[in-house]
């Protein structure tokens, strides 16, 4: 399962805190709403700590805005590897908060793109 990679080297990234720490969020898919926790640490590592867990980065792209890739794996209930979930958003802060839209690529355990979710995140900071 391949770790996905935003762009941490971009000159016009915005300050680390902006959008460095925990945010509980609430996120949309077409035909369910979940709560999850994000955490975005100042040195561009991004973890989701809802559901299966998962990891990646994320990176400014302008001034109040950034980006986030995450891999999420996916398990049976028999604890078995079925595949990940490659999560990639576009975010915008707003004092406590931000808001975010993407596309979520689900792939089975051969790497096989099964399917795409469109997805929107609204999170407010935590902690």
């Amino acid at each position: 399962m391949p770790l996905p990679r935003t762009h941490p080297d971009r000159e016009d990234r915005i300050p680390w805190p902006a959008a460095a720490g925990t945010w509980r969020a609430l996120v949309r898919r077409p035909r369910e709403t979940s709560a999850s926790t994000f955490v975005f640490t100042e040195r561009g590592a991004a973890l989701l700590l809802s559901g299966t867990a998962g990891c990646g980065s994320w990176s400014a792209t302008g001034a109040s805005a950034f980006a986030y890739r995450i891999s999420e794996p996916l398990w049976d209930a028999d604890g078995r590897f079925r595949g990940w979930v490659d999560i990639d958003q576009t975010a915008v802060c707003r004092g406590a908060g931000f808001t975010s839209c993407g596309v979520s690529r689900v792939h089975d355990a051969h790497g096989v793109l099964r399917y795409r979710v469109p997805v929107a995140v609204l999170a407010r900071r935590w902690g």
